[in-house]
């Protein structure tokens, strides 16, 4: 990973939508179908038994903490939840590689990488895709491609992403502006951190493709990444900037959330997700004894509320932001 990109990629994601030929989309399951694809994830997970270390589970059998905790930490979609009773996921242990299985597509296969990494992924989740392709009947057409529950994804069936760190840019207010330059310039998505219709917690952004047929993998691939490293240097422009004008301002206000992140007694999620990006900020600028932003992205994600509460057992909210700050603390004392 370059200077440019090793403060504000947090992670690379693909994602491939597949379809059993014949079995009907979540939109139109009758009673036939309904029995196919409760059959489904045991059999994809027969497939991959062995080839990887994962765990295997039916959302079904999960509480709903435990699912609010899967959603938190990115390793399943709102999507999958909906339906509920036919759904699964085959998740490996370091939750790099999953796959959803009865989402809104049959199978949604998804290999996430630290860091600038989209061949990396794309080249990992190939060889399993190649694996379910070769076992089982997945639909596709000579002209469109694989077929896909949404007309968006049709052709390679592929969503290539990256996972955006832009604090600079909303600091100098023209996070707004630089969004709607890129897509009309790339054809991009640009969303908050958990998708479609959320908002931007931690100054964290995803940047994705809106176009997948006509195209191929490699092709999205390299758009994504001009992209992306094109809005890192629109981050650096702003960066650069910010420290030019209100570098005083800047320094203290990191200084301060950088003091209460060691310090606190209580807080809550919001408050966590707004003193991690500023000690990222940090970071990059050399104003805390940091060099590296990854132990507060793992702070950012394992102390959302219902990960949280899976770790320490169920309690009152006052409780939970006090037990939040202490392992926070704890944490930081380990790193610094």
């Amino acid at each position: 990973m370059n200077d440019l990109t090793r403060y504000n990629v947090i992670s690379s994601r693909i994602r491939l939508a597949r379809n059993i030929d014949g079995l009907a989309f979540t939109g139109n399951v009758k009673g036939v179908d309904h029995a196919k694809r409760m059959r489904l994830p045991d059999g994809i997970e027969r497939l991959l038994r062995g080839t990887f270390d994962y765990d295997y589970f039916r959302l079904r059998d999960l509480t709903d903490t435990q699912i609010k905790a899967l959603v938190e930490r990115h390793i399943i979609s709102p999507t999958l939840v909906h339906n509920r009773e036919e759904s699964a996921g085959i998740v490996e242990r370091n939750e790099s590689l999953s796959f959803l299985i009865n989402e809104e597509d049959h199978i949604r296969e998804q290999c996430v990488e630290r860091g600038f990494n989209l061949v990396g992924a794309y080249e990992r989740l190939d060889k399993f895709d190649n694996l379910l392709l070769s076992k089982l009947p997945i639909a596709y057409d000579n002209q469109l491609g694989f077929l896909t529950a949404c007309p968006t994804n049709l052709g390679t069936g592929m969503r290539a992403s990256t996972m955006l760190f832009l604090p600079a840019l909303r600091h100098a207010n023209a996070i707004e502006d630089t969004v709607k330059v890129f897509r009309e310039r790339y054809g991009l998505t640009i969303r908050g951190i958990y998708g479609e219709g959320s908002s931007a917690l931690g100054d964290v952004y995803q940047l994705s493709n809106t176009r997948t047929l006509g195209m191929t993998e490699m092709e999205i691939i390299e758009v994504i990444q001009k992209a992306t490293l094109a809005m890192c240097t629109a981050e650096k422009v702003a960066r650069d900037k910010l420290m030019a004008e209100r570098g005083e301002e800047i320094k203290m206000k990191i200084e301060r959330s950088f003091n209460t992140l060691r310090t606190a007694y209580s807080l809550t999620s919001d408050a966590l997700m707004e003193l991690v990006s500023d000690v990222k900020l940090g970071v990059i600028f050399g104003i805390v004894p940091l060099t590296e932003t990854a132990p507060l992205d793992r702070l950012a994600v394992l102390f959302s509320a219902s990960s949280l509460t899976l770790k320490i057992g169920e309690c009152a909210p006052t409780i939970r932001d006090v037990t939040r700050a202490k392992l926070v603390r704890e944490i930081l004392s380990e790193v610094l």
